[in-house]
C-alpha cells in the first residue's frame, strides 16, 4: 500500500457548518434588518480552522480530520457599522 503525500499547509481536508433550528430559521426567512437602526444587513461568510478534530465524531472514519473548515455566517450593518452573529440576531445569545 502506497504511503499518503503530505498535506499543502493551506488545503483543507474536510469543512462543516452547524446550525440550531433558529439559526436555520433566521437564516433563510428572517428579515435583515438591523435591531439597533433597522438598516439593512449584509451577510458574510467566514471560517475558523480547527486542527486534529471533527466536532462530529461518527464521520471520523472517512474524513481525514487534520485541518476542518468551520465556515461561520455573520452580518454587518452598513449604517451603524456593527456586527452580529448568526446566533445573535436568531434570539440564542
Amino acid at each position: 500500500m502506497a504511503g499518503r503525500r503530505p498535506l499543502k499547509n493551506d488545503k483543507h481536508t474536510a469543512f462543516y457548518y452547524a446550525f440550531t433550528p433558529k439559526e436555520m430559521k433566521y437564516f433563510l426567512f428572517g428579515k435583515k434588518i438591523c435591531p439597533r437602526c433597522g438598516g439593512k444587513l449584509i451577510r458574510h461568510k467566514t471560517y475558523e480552522t480547527i486542527y486534529g478534530s471533527m466536532p462530529f465524531k461518527d464521520h471520523a472514519d472517512r474524513i481525514d480530520p487534520r485541518k476542518v473548515k468551520h465556515h461561520i455566517y455573520v452580518y454587518s450593518c452598513d449604517h451603524c457599522r456593527v456586527t452580529f452573529s448568526l446566533a445573535e440576531l436568531a434570539g440564542e445569545q
